[in-house]
């Protein structure tokens, strides 16, 4: 054979094998979808790992992943109708602080320090479908858990009131839990967002997941990251899965001295055994919201720390002009009960901090008992 010959020889032999790798991945994506369908826990799970692995040889080749898509937005929305259930109900009436001034009622196991999600961050991002940055995006996202049927709503926006999100900046602002979210059996997240159009029929949907999440079993605190893929975007949720915890309430007063003109701030939050991931309360401009008697209005104020742990509580001041930074921070024991108390200040404005301490609600039977009373 001519060298030609063998050259000739060897491209056909590789469009021959890649061919047949082409036909072993239909093959695969097929069994995949087959698989989502029998609704195995792990399926969407290990199924968005395997396509997001292959999605560029799928493309080159010609593969079209739609079927897959369809059959996760259908497992979902079964899941999100008989599993998780929150477009059912209403929002948790449970609130915090429920063992802040009051002891438990009596029997074992209705409230104690108990393992928890605190939920950092969620993040948007890998969209396709022809959208592009920025992007107004409304809707809710909210937890469920062996407490209540009810949401414990963490993210809600409605049409007139999107929040505006780019690649700078594609975190969502959150503004819960509203009360701890609890472990003890899994707890469920649904995620439903939107993306405004110029008319509401132009609207479309960003994202429309629901997952679940086990009892890891660790003996320690450790934050995790959650990634769903959805047709048109991917959506990370970071969370810190927190052992033997309590809830903090926070609340921020000014005291004293005014905020410095021409700064930015934030006041965050976080547990001293993940230190590298903050909770964000509050992210405003030079102007602090604040009411007649100098409370701040968080945008979220519920945070879960070990029973034996430290949170720690942060003010930051960032001048708009010069990129100078000035910050004042306080560590807080964490107690079962009562209140405590720390002062902060940043460029002479004073802040009283104070967080309530309580035990968790983890029984339903629990709730009932407290409105029994």
């Amino acid at each position: 054979m001519t060298e030609e010959d063998v050259a000739a020889a060897a491209v056909y032999r590789a469009k021959g094998e890649e061919a047949h790798r082409n036909q072993d991945r239909k093959g695969e994506l097929d069994a995949v979808i087959k698989w989502i369908a029998t609704g195995d826990p792990k399926a969407i799970e290990v199924s968005n790992q395997w396509v997001e692995e292959n999605m560029e040889a799928m493309k080159l080749q010609a593969l079209d992943p739609t079927d897959y898509w369809e059959a996760v937005d259908a497992r979902r929305h079964r899941e999100s109708g008989e599993s998780l259930r929150v477009d059912s109900f209403g929002p948790s009436p449970t609130q915090p602080m429920c063992c802040t001034d009051d002891k438990p009622p009596r029997g074992r196991g209705t409230a104690y320090p108990v393992r928890t999600l605190q939920v950092f961050s969620v993040r948007v991002g890998a969209i396709t479908g022809g959208l592009d940055w920025p992007l107004d995006v409304y809707g809710i996202i909210a937890a469920r858990d062996s407490f209540d049927q009810n949401r414990n709503i963490i993210f809600n926006r409605s049409r007139d009131n999107c929040q505006t999100i780019d690649t700078r900046n594609p975190c969502l602002r959150l503004t819960g839990p509203t009360r701890a979210v609890v472990v003890v059996d899994p707890a469920s997240f649904k995620v439903n967002l939107r993306v405004k159009g110029r008319t509401e029929s132009e609207d479309r949907e960003l994202s429309n997941l629901v997952f679940h999440y086990h009892d890891s079993g660790s003996s320690e605190s450790y934050a995790i990251k959650r990634v769903s893929t959805s047709k048109l975007s991917t959506v990370a949720l970071m969370l810190g899965d927190i052992v033997n915890s309590v809830e903090a309430t926070i609340s921020v007063r000014v005291v004293g001295g005014e905020w410095p003109e021409g700064f930015q701030g934030l006041i965050s939050a976080n547990t001293a055994s993940i230190d590298a991931k903050k909770i964000e309360l509050l992210a405003f401009g030079d102007k602090l919201p604040l009411a007649a008697d100098g409370i701040i209005q968080l945008s979220q104020n519920v945070v879960s720390v070990e029973a034996n742990g430290e949170l720690i509580v942060s003010v930051m001041a960032s001048s708009l002009e010069d990129q100078t930074v000035e910050r004042d921070s306080e560590a807080f024991r964490a107690k079962k009960a009562s209140r405590s108390m720390r002062m902060l200040e940043v460029r002479r404005c004073k802040f009283e901090v104070t967080v309530a301490w309580s035990l968790v609600q983890n029984l339903p039977h629990f709730h009932k008992l407290t409105n029994d009373v």
